[in-house]
């Protein structure tokens, strides 16, 4: 019989708490299994490499190295993804939140010029849920990649102006609001602030000082 202070939401909650758990343990474990096996891969590969003619073979041989430097990179990105806590606030620099997830965001927009990314050398670390800034970056690469497959690039731009951190997103014409509100809720969300400059979304939060 249920207690009648358990409703049977918090058993859901709690199971989905839990599945969560065993997952990003899980992924500490993947990363480490695929760590060895690139280790592997790239050192023989690098052996080969010495050792092949030139032309085709070592043609050949650059983009397999290259498909696996880009598996490498879509595989952390996934993992760390995983890993994330929900609902945690960090110090973070946007640049490196930005490095960290564009594998994810070029594998949704494949298409040849679909996503350009800048970043910046020293932008001050900012305070955020980054896992909420990764999904609202995800949903909206998601969002145009359905809604205008063969449209304008995706264009976002890091960069620290009056001692802020700054990110600015121009989007393609047209673009429903749902995934520009949700990046600018978590803003908003962090103390920072979002306005819109003609095409393009600009969202931006002070330096976070540890105190």
């Amino acid at each position: 019989m249920q207690s009648d202070d358990v409703q049977p939401e918090d058993g859901v909650l709690r199971r989905k708490a839990a599945r969560s758990e065993v997952i990003a343990g899980l992924a500490r474990t993947v990363q480490h299994d695929i760590n060895n096996l690139l280790t592997v891969i790239f050192a023989n590969l690098e052996m080969l490499k010495r050792t092949a003619a030139d032309g085709a073979p070592q043609r050949q041989l650059g983009r397999v190295e290259e498909a696996a430097r880009r598996f490498e990179g879509t595989s952390r990105s996934i993992l760390a993804l995983i890993r994330r806590p929900a609902g945690e606030r960090a110090a973070v620099r946007l640049s490196d939140a930005l490095a960290a997830i564009q594998p994810l965001l070029l594998m949704i927009l494949s298409g040849p010029g679909a996503l350009s990314v800048t970043l910046a050398d020293c932008d001050p670390p900012v305070l955020l849920e980054r896992s909420a800034l990764e999904e609202a970056l995800l949903m909206l690469a998601a969002q145009v990649a359905e809604t205008q497959p063969r449209g304008p690039a995706l264009s976002l731009a890091v960069a620290a102006e009056a001692g802020a951190g700054r990110l600015t997103l121009v989007l393609p014409a047209g673009l429903a609001p749902p995934a520009r509100e949700a990046l600018a809720a978590v803003f908003r969300a962090a103390g920072g602030e979002a306005a819109t400059e003609g095409e393009a979304l600009v969202l931006s939060l002070e330096p976070h000082i540890p105190g």
